[in-house]
């Protein structure tokens, strides 16, 4: 066996996870050395299995992972769905050996209690994000949280810096907007900076609001570690930007990734690997079903094995080009292939990048990671509007499609939604072009803050916009968009010369009552003709006859 005890030749890490380590090398040795029994490999499922229950208990999660990986590997064996072959006892072999080092190294304490940590912070992140405001000018902190709460925060006004850093220990804000009024120098400014910092558990976000304009103060501000400035009288629109961006968790949709793979076993190999990845994968085990696949899922990259029943990857990444939706999706290959010549020919006919088996599991994960944002970044340029980063107008009209097509087959609902930003043009007409951008802009903003992820917006021209509503009714897509609406009306537009309010139209039908995504735009636009003929500021909702 392995030498992985200390000096008295007992076991480091703690209890039943040491002695189910040992047991689990025991019955590798078993295994590897020897015609494999099958008691060996279901006595190795049942450790594997145990191991990733109790390991995150005594301090040890990466053996946890480790273990859960090993278990889904061994699970086809242990039922004859796959043969023991020699590459797969390789990576067995590796990951035994991970498994032994890492339980041999100090238990990890704080484990337990960070991933209690963790779940809270996902239960808070349901949440709307919290921003506490320190200004000692009431009429100022009024307006500024009223403002702030329109753009789905919520706000905690605070009129002394004492109070600010107890409450800030207690609730621990996503970011704080401070007056400098109420620090007298550049010291107090970056003592205060420290201090208050000190009492949240995560990084803290800092606005300074200031009369002070000049070099001096912002760089005092930068010093103290400030991460934005605004000079009063500020745009109220440059704050909230500035509090999206500071106050995001910003957390990317994990990468879906199409796994074309007949080997269980190396299918479900390589899902485990990605899924701990913290991408979202899905297995083809049979290649004639990959196009119903692509058309169901948003797909970041195909991962495709190049020798397959049927046909092989480089056929099948042919028939995946001739479609141009798919034609941005990257396609890598996976295989024993060595040749280089026919790694570049696979390449040539619509194939993107060549991995060759065996791979390292953690090259195997940074390359498809590479090539899938690459592609998803790519993807964002092609798809969206440049002004509002929202879908562009012929992508939201294929969404529409595709949604429509997805609840015909699960015989679901589907709500589709058309906007419009009431008397636009006099909106440009009277404050120029470059406020009439920032109306759209905010809209925008609202819209992608009260909505569900689930739900697709698109800006499909000028002050338009479409809003798709997966899984909705008419009725409840009115009372969603009505709420918007009302909120939309209550935000003041600050212009040089005071402000306005701005508010917008919306008309909404919904599927099966339309028969296709053609007459469910159509209906949504009657309905939205009705809104503005009724006298704009109102959502209206289809009228079948």
């Amino acid at each position: 066996m392995t030498d992985w005890g200390d000096e008295s030749g007992q076991p480091q890490g703690g209890g039943s996870v040491a002695n189910r380590v040992a047991e689990l090398e025991r019955l590798w040795l078993e295994v590897h050395d020897g015609q494999p029994r099958t008691s060996a490999l279901e006595g190795m499922l049942h450790e594997t299995r145990q191991l990733a229950l109790e390991a995150p208990a005594a301090g040890y999660p990466k053996v946890a992972d480790l273990a859960s990986i090993m278990e889904v590997m061994l699970s086809p064996a242990v039922h004859d769905l796959e043969p023991l072959t020699g590459e797969f006892k390789d990576i067995l072999r590796d990951y035994i050996q991970a498994v032994i080092r890492l339980s041999g190294e100090p238990p990890d304490l704080l484990a337990k209690a960070d991933g209690e940590s963790a779940e809270d912070d996902a239960e808070a992140a349901e949440h709307s994000a919290m921003v506490f405001i320190l200004e000692p000018h009431a009429r100022l902190a009024r307006d500024v949280a009223y403002q702030v709460e329109h753009f789905g925060y919520r706000v905690l006004t605070i009129g002394s810096f004492g109070e600010l850093v107890r409450l800030a220990r207690q609730y621990q804000p996503h970011a704080v907007v401070m007056d400098l009024e109420p620090l007298h120098d550049r010291l107090e400014l970056a003592a205060a900076c420290r201090q208050l910092r000190a009492s949240i558990s995560r990084g803290l976000p800092i606005i300074l609001l200031s009369e002070q304009a000049d070099l001096e103060s912002r760089l005092a501000a930068a010093r103290a570690g400030v991460d934005a400035y605004l000079v009063k009288p500020f745009d109220m629109h440059e704050l909230i930007d500035q509090l999206d961006q500071l106050s995001a968790e910003h957390e990317q949709e994990p990468f879906h990734i199409i796994i074309v793979e007949d080997s269980a076993t190396q299918a479900t190999y390589f899902s485990t690997l990605l899924s701990k990845a913290g991408m979202v994968p899905t297995v083809v085990s049979d290649p004639m079903d990959l196009l119903d696949v692509l058309a169901e899922n948003a797909a970041d990259l195909v991962l495709m094995d190049m020798y397959m029943p049927g046909c092989n990857g480089m056929e099948l990444a042919r028939v995946i080009r001739q479609f141009p939706r798919f034609a941005s999706i990257p396609i890598v290959y996976l295989s024993a292939e060595t040749e280089i010549d026919r790694q570049l020919d696979a390449m040539s006919l619509g194939g993107d990048d060549f991995l060759t088996k065996p791979i390292n599991p953690a090259h195997l994960i940074r390359s498809v990671a590479i090539r899938a944002e690459r592609a998803r970044n790519l993807r964002t340029f092609m798809l969206t509007d440049n002004l509002t980063g929202l879908l562009n107008h012929t992508r939201i009209k294929e969404q529409l499609h595709s949604e429509v097509a997805r609840a015909a087959r699960h015989g679901t609902t589907l709500a589709f939604a058309m906007l419009d930003i009431d008397h636009f043009k006099s909106v440009n007409d009277t404050y120029g072009h470059h406020v009439g951008d920032r109306v759209i802009k905010t809209l925008a903003r609202v819209l992608k803050q009260r909505l569900r992820k689930t739900d697709y917006i698109g800006r499909y021209g000028g002050e338009e916009f479409a809003v798709i509503l997966v899984d909705a009714d008419e009725r409840e897509a009115r009372s969603i968009l009505d709420e918007i609406r009302v909120s939309f009306s209550k935000i003041r537009q600050f212009t040089s010369g005071g402000g306005f309010v701005a508010t917008f139209s919306g008309g909404v039908a919904s599927f099966p009552g339309a028969k296709d995504a053609v007459s469910l735009a159509l209906e949504a636009d009657k309905a939205l003709y009705v809104a503005k003929k009724a006298g704009r500021n109102r959502i209206c909702a289809h009228i079948s006859k």
